[in-house]
């Protein structure tokens, strides 16, 4: 039941572009074994700069 949940929430933050952190962490943990991870905090707000502050997103909705 646990597995079920994790998957169901891990799909809604997918639609609705919410980060995924347990995929940055495996991907980090391959790429880049040596180097620090972020915090889940850390990683959150990470990605809404790069999404906000970047200038990828030109409208309020």
């Amino acid at each position: 039941m646990k597995e079920f949940i994790k998957h169901v929430r891990c799909n809604i933050k997918t639609i609705f572009g919410m980060p995924n952190y347990e995929r940055y962490v495996e991907h980090h943990m391959r790429k880049y074994p040596n180097e620090p991870i972020m915090s889940e905090k850390e990683y959150y707000v990470f990605v809404l700069k790069d999404r906000y502050e970047s200038g990828k997103v030109n409208r309020c909705c």
